[in-house]
């Protein structure tokens, strides 16, 4: 689960290094989840024979040594700092992809605007509720800190409430990323097929919701209702859901290799974007150099302004840019060839 995030990763970068992308504020995000999942997931190794120890001793396995009150300690601040790594690394994927919408919803009504910046407030929002609510698993948060304790049903409540609430609302706010660019997508000038490899890409949220289910179901299952979520358990499929989420972040960065494959394999069309005419439309077959080549009229300051626009849209297509940060009016112009003798 450290070496698949980290190949991932790895493309990303190396992506960007071959297509010369500047870092962006998503980029930033993804990368930071990516070390917080790193560091959750080194803390976890490091605290999992403690985990296991003071699991030995609670099942009567062995007796207590003389440092249990000390691992005890370590085992719950190393939980305290496990857990903040796994939402930090969570929601910064959210908003990682929150961040590559708010570029695509550039020029657009201002309706796709407030709903974009209501998903960004419940994402900050429920992020602060899932720290807040470990505070209150157990009813002496310093004591537990300080000393090891926290017993009690009051503490097995209150650490299986706080588990199902941060499950509620990553699944939440999941299905509003998901469904936010769904209709913003739908209304591109794209061939159906490209459409539905653009929303499958954007929904492949929920798979993360698909392993948070595992991950609460799991979790319960093995802890009941009579005990708090057991600490192994909950390493294991934590470590498990944050990897696929970084997977899943860095996924959209793979879009430039589907548009490459998609313009060299595409055997129907050339380079300009028209049809290809074989024998069977004339006597001879028309070489590429004879098709009739459009370009795009800028009107603008200097032409190199408006190659910004190419950087979504490859080859001679009108269709309008994805998110273009130029101002300047792009007219194209349609030119019909009369076959017919000339006069």
């Amino acid at each position: 689960m450290i070496v698949l995030p980290s190949i991932f990763v790895a493309a990303r970068v190396s992506i960007q290094i071959w297509k010369r992308q500047r870092m962006e504020l998503p980029d930033y995000l993804i990368y930071n989840a990516f070390v917080c999942f790193l560091a959750m997931a080194i803390c976890y190794l490091i605290v999992m024979p403690t985990i296991y120890g003071i699991g030995r001793v609670r099942s009567g396995l062995m007796r207590p040594g003389a440092n249990f009150q000390n691992d005890r300690v370590f085992f719950f601040r190393m939980l305290f700092v496990t857990q903040n790594l796994f939402w930090i690394s969570l929601w910064s994927v959210k908003l990682s992809l929150l961040g590559l919408y708010k570029k695509l919803m550039e020029g657009l009504p201002g309706i796709y605007k407030k709903l974009w910046w209501a998903v960004f407030a419940f994402c900050i929002a429920s992020l602060i509720g899932c720290i807040i609510s470990y505070f209150f698993g157990c009813p002496d948060f310093g004591g537990m800190m300080m000393r090891g304790d926290c017993v009690g049903s009051d503490s097995v409540r209150s650490q299986s409430a706080s588990l199902y609430y941060s499950y509620a609302v990553d699944v939440v706010t999941d299905l509003m990323i998901i469904a936010l660019p769904i209709k913003l997508v739908w209304n591109l000038q794209l061939a159906r097929g490209q459409k539905i490899a653009v929303i499958a890409l954007f929904a492949s949220g929920f798979v993360c919701i698909a392993f948070a289910t595992l991950r609460v179901v799991q979790v319960g299952m093995q802890t009941g209702n009579a005990t708090s979520p057991s600490p192994s358990w909950l390493a294991l499929w934590t470590i498990i859901e944050t990897s696929i989420a970084v997977c899943i972040g860095c996924g959209p960065a793979f879009a430039v290799l589907y548009r490459k494959v998609v313009g060299t394999t595409h055997a129907s069309r050339d380079t300009s974007g028209y049809l290809r005419q074989g024998p069977s439309h004339s006597g001879t077959a028309r070489s590429k150099s004879d098709a009739i080549k459009l370009t795009s009229v800028t009107i603008g300051a200097s032409r190199s302004r408006a190659s910004k626009n190419d950087m979504y849209w490859d080859g001679g297509s009108s269709q309008e840019e994805l998110a273009g940060g130029s101002k300047d009016i792009v007219v194209t112009t349609t030119v019909k060839q009369d076959t017919g003798p000339c006069h």
